[in-house]
């Protein structure tokens, strides 16, 4: 995607910003967050077997909705890109969220799918989307040290929307000709990547829970 080298440097630069998200621990895994389609703006996975988790933002310097989770389509283009921006925690919850933690994030890659208004996201729901290294990739991005790294290799999976929903409790706009009313949506699911290189990477138990909204994490490119 040719996008693909801005969305990274953009959705990745988080600046001044606390942390607004749920957590609320898996039974089996106390570091994952519990699989959940109530809008906790939460993901996580096991990366090679260690413990990796979201970032969700809100800059307390200008009030600014900076998500650990991005949809960005592009219309003139052919693919839509999930966009996953995390840490990686090596032996606590709270290591996530401390200086030492290393940032790790996922860009799902989906030719053929195109997200065209709000609403479409309910093209999402109950869908299976498997990777096969070509046509639907992941790309990720590693961070440590001050050096980071691209990762594009032979990449097989599946990422699985299980509930796709408008927030109905919810909305924001006042109805004016710019400023239409709109409720959030909620997209929640699971996730499986491999990715095989120089190196390998193994990506599993992954699972989400996320609020989407237009223009604020839900980017369409005309």
């Amino acid at each position: 995607m040719k996008h693909l080298n801005y969305l990274i440097l953009f959705c990745i630069v988080l600046i001044s910003c606390s942390k607004t998200s749920t957590f609320v621990a898996d039974n089996n895994n106390n570091q994952l967050p519990q699989y959940s389609e109530s809008g906790r703006n939460i993901a996580g996975a096991l990366f090679n077997d260690t413990t990796w988790r979201s970032n969700v933002y809100i800059s307390v310097l200008s009030g600014t909705y900076i998500s650990g989770f991005w949809i960005i389509s592009s219309l003139s283009g052919d693919s839509t890109t999930i966009i996953f921006n995390g840490k990686l925690s090596y032996n606590s919850i709270s290591f996530v969220d401390s200086l030492p933690s290393i940032p790790l994030n996922f860009f799902v890659v989906i030719k053929g799918l195109k997200i065209e208004n709000q609403d479409s996201l309910f093209k999402l729901n109950n869908k299976t989307f498997n990777l096969d290294g070509n046509n639907n990739y992941v790309t990720l991005t590693y961070s440590y040290d001050n050096f980071r790294f691209l990762k594009n290799k032979e990449s097989l999976g599946n990422i699985v929307f299980k509930k796709v929903q408008k927030n109905s409790s919810f909305t924001i706009g006042d109805g004016s000709p710019n400023n239409p009313i709109i409720n959030p949506f909620i997209v929640s699911g699971l996730f499986n990547f491999t990715i095989n290189g120089t190196s390998n990477y193994d990506i599993k138990d992954g699972r989400f829970d996320m609020v989407a909204q237009w223009k604020t994490n839900l980017i369409i490119i005309q």
